[in-house]
């Protein structure tokens, strides 16, 4: 479960999509990984954030494939992105690590 957390905030930082827009639809999925931080920090069932983490991934397809013909809106996403996953990182690294703390 670990990996795929991270690699999605790894290609939160890395890719670019649009929602109401580029900005929204980032702040979108940036607010989706502050869930999964929320479900961590609350320690709870592992079904429910594998849940969470598997809505988060369906939504960066979605809109990674809304963006993929438009080059300044997919640059406009993608800074937006930049910009909350650096932060959601920390947060996403921190709450793992008192995660398994609590369920090992």
């Amino acid at each position: 479960m670990n990996w795929k957390l991270l690699l999605l905030f790894v290609s939160l930082a890395a890719f670019v999509s649009c929602g109401g827009g580029p900005k929204g639809d980032a702040e979108k999925l940036c607010d989706c990984g502050k869930e999964i931080v929320k479900l961590l920090n609350d320690n709870a069932p592992k079904a429910d954030i594998e849940a969470k983490s598997d809505e988060c991934d369906k939504l960066y397809d979605e809109f990674k494939d809304k963006y993929k013909d438009d080059a300044d809106k997919k640059k406009e996403f993608k800074d937006a992105l930049d910009a909350c996953s650096e932060e959601l990182e920390k947060e996403f690294e921190a709450a793992e690590e008192k995660y398994d703390v609590a369920n090992n």
